[in-house]
This record gives C-alpha cells, structure tokens and sequence, in this order.
C-alpha cells in the first residue's frame, strides 16, 4: 500500500502537464471510436485505456482555443475572461493594421519582443478589411466580425469561440483547429475554406455557403445548418451528432465515414454524396433527395428515409434495420446484401432494384412496386406484402418461411428453389412463373393463381389449394400432391398431373 500511495504522490504533478497536443487527441478520440465497424468498437486494449484515463485526468476544468470538450449540449461554453482593452470596443482600421502586423510578427518570431500576439476578445470588428492577413492562433473569442472580409485569412487555431461572423467572407480561409463553438456564421461565405479538426460545436451555419469547404474530422455536433449549401465539400469523417441540416445542400460531398447519427436532413438534397460507412442512426431523411449517392456499409439503423429518393442509390452491405422507408423511390438502387430487418417499405418503388442476398427479415411490402427487382436468395423470413408487385422480378432460391404475401403480384417471375414453407399466399399470381423444385410446404394457397406455372420438382406437402387455379400448370412431377388436395383445386384438360391423380370435377378458379 505504500509502495502505491507513493506512485499516487509522484503522478499527482502530471495531473497539470499534460500537454496541449494531447488535450487536442481527446478532441478527436470520439468521433474516430464511432467512425470504427460497431464490433470492433468493443474491442478495448490495456493501453488504450490508460492513454484515456492520462487524458481525462490532465483535462483542465475549462477548455481554452481549440481544445474544446466534445461534450453534449448541456455543458456551458467555457470562455475565459477576457482582458483585451479592445473589449465592446471598435478598432479603428490603423489600430487594426498595427495589431496584424505585431501578431504576424509574433507567429513568426514567437522570441520578438516588439510583436505581441492578437487579443481582440469580445472587440467590434465589424466590416474589417483583414484579407490575406496571418491571424494564426489569435484570441477573437466573442468578437464582432459581422460582415467582415477575412478572404485567404489564415485563422488556423485561433479562438473564435461565441464570434458573431454573420454574413463575414471567408473564402479560401484557414481555419484548421479552428475554436469556433457556438460561433454564428449566418450567411457567411466559407467556400474553398479549410477547416479540418475545427470545433464548430452548436455553431450557427443558417445559409452558410461551404461549396469545395473541406472540414475533414470537424467537430459539428449540434450546429445549425439549415439550407446551407455543402456543394462539393470533404467532410470526411467529420462530427455531425444531433447536428440540423433541413434543406441542406450536399451534392457531391464527400461524408466517408462521417457521424450524422441523429441528424435531421429533412428535405436535403445528398445526390451523388459519398456516404460510404457514414453512421446514419435514427436519421431525419424524410423527403431528402439521395439520388445516385454512394451509401455502402452506412449504417442507417432506424433512420427515416419516407418519401426520400434514392434512385440508383448504392446500398451494398448497408444496415438499415428498422428503417423507415415508405414511399421511398429506391429504382435501381443497389441494395445487394443490405440488412433490412423489419424495414417499412409500404409503397416504395423499387422496380429494377438489387436485393440480391438481402436480409428481409419480417420486413413490410404492403403495395411495394419490386418489378423487375433481383432478389436472389434474398432472406424474407416472416415478411409481409400485402398487393406487392413482384412481376418479372428475380425470387430464385429466396428463404421466405412464414412469410405472408396475399394477393402479391409474381407474374413471369423466377422462383426456382424458392422457401415458401408455411407461407400465406392467398388470393396471389404467379402465373407463367417458373416455380420448378419450390417448397410449397404447408403453405396457404387459397384462391392463388398458378396459370401456365412450371412446378417441376416441386413440394406442395400439405398446402391448402383449396380454389387454386392450376389451370394449364405444369404438376407432373410436384411431390406431396394428394388426390384430396387436387380435388379442392381447379385444373384444365391441359393441365399436367403427376401418375396415380387422377382430373378432378370442374370448378369456378380464381381470376387471373
């Protein structure tokens, strides 16, 4: 016990020596956890934590520049006080030069006694003219830059948190590492500008213009971007938590493996954005336009996708469990091995669209259009679709047991080897289907339709037939196929039975 205490006593000074690169790591230690596969994220190592717990015992209790806490909205911007005899005061445009060029000489000989670093907290630099200055590492916390013209300024790691930069010029601007929580960057211009690692936490960005911005690993939980225009922009896994985007434009942007969990995208537009294992959970979508976007291995785990486009969207390997996309129009859109687990998909369009090897489980099809629509071996475990329309689909080999499907449409579709053990199929078409080696086990087949259907090899083991039509059907080599079954049945002359059945009386079948 001594031997402890005494190692206690001798980290205790360490507490307050951490240094300031390490605070910046636990800036961006949580949003690269979120960014790592969910089963990898469990996977924690003796030094990792360590490493975590040196951070956590070296934070100070408040935050200062840009090693801001990515902590929730609940805790209060930390602003230190402010000193500056420029504060709530305006800054006289010959002031405003001097203090650029001592500060510039400060970054650039840290030893110069003659420079001194910039301290315009809470100053009014409202219109000031700053193009092309080097404000590196300047202390404008709650500053007044409205309107400002800051074009190619470098503010690389300056403190901006609570700034007022409503409608200001930042083209081409610097801004990596940049403080700027809870700033307000209403209507600013902020194209070309780069703002990797920035801390934008709750900053307001309403209108904001970020076209060809690049703000990779920028910390955004919470922002405002309402109807901002993220036109070609590289937000490569950046922090989007909680963050509000309704009617935002991100065309082209390149969000690879960023955090949009909880994020309300209501009506933006994504097409062609690269969201290729971005985290999406429990996502506002709704209306939201994500036409050709590149969504493989994102993870969009109860998102609400109703009525969004997603036309020729790339879905491979996506998780998209309990979403909700009803209505959505998903037409070619690539959805081969995605997880849909109980997904809503009532009157969406997928005509044409790849489910090849899709996980259907209990998933709802209540008047989907999936004509055309390859669901190879696709899984449908306990799903439903009422009216569904499978017409001239691709159903080979798929694995739907207890599966229930009244009235669906499978016209002209191929179902070799399909698993309808235990479904219910009532009242629904496949006529001039090739059914050949189906599992039919069990399953409700009242009043279904199998017009001209090949059943080669397959199975009807206690199905219930009663009113189907198998007129002009091919049944010469079904298996499990009672005289009882067939006499509840209706056939036609042309009709194929298999030896030892004999045609049973004539029936009123169900119409096509």
């Amino acid at each position: 016990m001594d031997r402890v205490s005494e190692s206690l006593r001798a980290l205790e000074p360490v507490r307050y020596q951490i240094p300031t690169a390490l605070q910046r790591l636990a800036l961006t230690v949580k949003p690269r956890i979120y960014h790592r596969r969910r089963h990898k994220m469990k996977r924690f190592s003796i030094p990792t934590v360590f490493v975590g717990m040196i951070i956590l015992i070296g934070l100070p209790a408040s935050w200062a520049g840009a090693t801001g806490s990515p902590a929730s909205k609940t805790t209060s911007l930390a602003v230190p006080l402010c000193k500056s005899a420029y504060k709530q005061k305006s800054v006289s445009t010959k002031t405003l030069q001097t203090l650029v060029r001592s500060h510039e000489r400060w970054v650039e000989y840290r030893g110069n006694p003659d420079a001194k670093r910039m301290e315009l907290c809470q100053a009014d630099l409202s219109r000031a003219a700053l193009v092309g200055a080097n404000l590196e590492r300047a202390d404008l916390e709650g500053t007044l830059l409205r309107q400002a013209k800051l074009s190619q300024v470098n503010l690389a790691q300056a403190s901006l948190a609570g700034a007022d930069l409503t409608k200001a010029l930042l083209e081409d601007s610097n801004l990596s590492g940049a403080d700027l929580r809870r700033a307000r960057l209403t209507g600013a211009n902020l194209s070309r500008a780069i703002g990797d690692e920035a801390a934008l936490f709750d900053a307001v960005l309403v209108g904001a213009k970020l076209r060809e911005a690049s703000f990779e690993r920028a910390q955004l939980e919470g922002a405002d971007l309402t109807a901002a225009d993220l036109t070609d922009g590289n937000f490569v896994e950046a922090y989007f938590y909680g963050a509000t985007l309704n009617g935002a434009v991100l065309v082209n942007a390149d969000l690879t493996g960023a955090d949009l969990r909880r994020t309300v995208l209501t009506n933006a537009n994504l097409s062609r954005a690269n969201l290729q294992g971005a985290l999406l959970d429990r996502a506002q979508l709704e209306g939201a336009r994500l036409i050709e976007a590149d969504m493989e291995s994102a993870y969009l785990d109860e998102a609400n996708l109703r009525g969004a486009n997603l036309k020729g969207a790339i879905l491979r390997g996506a998780d998209l469990r309990y979403a909700n996309l009803h209505g959505a129009d998903l037409q070619d859109a690539d959805l081969e091995g995605a997880n849909l687990e109980e997904a809503a998909l009532g009157k969406a369009d997928l005509h044409s669209a790849k489910l090849r090897m899709a996980i259907l489980y209990h998933a709802v099809f209540d008047e989907t259009n999936l004509m055309d629509a390859n669901l190879n071996r696709a899984v449908l475990i306990g799903a439903t679709g009422l009216r569904a329309n499978f017409m001239n689909g691709d159903l080979g080999e798929i694995y739907a047991p207890k599966s229930s499907f009244q009235l669906a449409q499978f016209n002209r579709t191929h179902l070799e080897s399909a698993n309808w053990v235990g479904a219910d199929l009532r009242g629904a078409n496949f006529s001039h289907s090739n059914m050949t080696h189906a599992n039919l086990q069990d399953s409700n087949l009242q009043d279904a339709i199998f017009v001209s259907v090949n059943l080669s090899g397959a199975r009807l083991d206690s199905a219930d037939l009663h009113r189907a039509n198998f007129t002009s059907a091919n049944l010469s080599s079904v298996i499990g196929l009672t005289q009882a079954q067939l006499n509840a049945a209706c056939v036609d002359e042309q009709t194929k039975l298999p030896p030892g059945l004999s045609r049973p009386a004539p029936c009123t079948p169900a119409k096509k």
